[in-house]
């Protein structure tokens, strides 16, 4: 869960950069609000700190922790490819980041209470296994789209589950927001004034598993008078031992609700055929 957490707040930070250029930003408000809105279509439910599996969801049961093997096969099983997302252009991800927003997601991280360099939360130990798709892109003209997933494979059932708690967090939400406020304020942008974050959370449905999350994450930001919204929506389940998510985004519009209902439904369906 760190790493899925680590690289939302970067795609954010860096489609920000990208949209808006090189130099100085000077004014920056951060807001955040938690709605019963849905993050995206596929999103319904609100979610809160300490939230169990839903009626009619199958939490793993104890077990031995999932062999390094069995968890590279099930992250290659279930990750998206390029066939998955036709028109998209496949790119590796570059995360990098100055010493300085290292520091800063560490502190975040200790926040949010994840544990740095392992994947879990704090205090639950050491995960098995994080494994990411490349970045899959379209952009033409006015139309910019991004989308990846992620496996995160963890030591046991209940280990994962404390990494749902925490990521439907209202608590976690506000670390977030609070890193994000200072990313704009370190990595200034010329004659450009960021406008209020704003996060919604909501539950995504996800029949036989020990339950879904998801966030919309929406930053606006004024350039010489033209608008610029940026939207990266974070959707993803709990099934056993396995965190899987899809993180989308959308600069000027929204990612396409459809395509992302159907890429959530995918990956859904192949960790459901693939059970750790």
């Amino acid at each position: 869960m760190r790493r899925t957490i680590v690289l939302l707040l970067l795609v954010l930070a860096c489609a920000s950069l990208s949209a808006c250029g090189k130099g100085s930003l000077t004014s920056t408000v951060v807001q955040t609000t938690s709605a019963s809105t849905s993050p995206s279509s596929t999103a319904t439910t609100q979610s809160k700190s300490g939230t169990t599996p839903s009626p009619g969801t199958t939490p793993s049961s104890p077990s031995q922790s999932p062999s390094h093997e069995s968890a590279v096969a099930f992250a290659r099983a279930v990750n998206l490819t390029s066939d998955d997302v036709p028109g998209f252009t496949p790119s590796e991800k570059h995360n990098s980041s100055s010493a300085h927003q290292k520091r800063l997601e560490r502190a975040m991280l200790r926040c949010a209470g994840i544990g740095a360099g392992t994947g879990a939360i704090a205090g639950t130990g050491k995960g098995v296994l994080e494994e990411s798709s490349k970045d899959f892109e379209l952009k033409r003209q006015i139309i910019d789209f991004s989308v990846s997933s992620e496996v995160s494979v963890q030591a046991s059932g209940a280990q994962a589950l404390r990494g749902l708690r925490a990521i439907r967090s209202p608590h976690v939400r506000s670390c977030f927001s609070h890193y994000l406020s200072l990313i704009f304020k370190e990595e200034q942008v010329k004659g450009a004034t960021a406008g209020p974050v704003k996060i919604q959370a909501g539950t995504p449905p996800a029949a036989g598993t020990s339950g879904g999350f998801g966030w919309r994450v929406t930053a606006t930001f004024d350039v010489h008078g033209v608008k610029l919204p940026i939207y990266l929506d974070f959707l993803g389940f709990v099934d056993g031992p396995a965190e899987v998510t899809l993180t989308s985004s959308g600069l000027l519009r929204p990612f396409p609700a459809s395509v992302q209902q159907h890429l959530f439904a995918l990956l859904l369906s192949r960790a459901k055929a693939h059970k750790l």
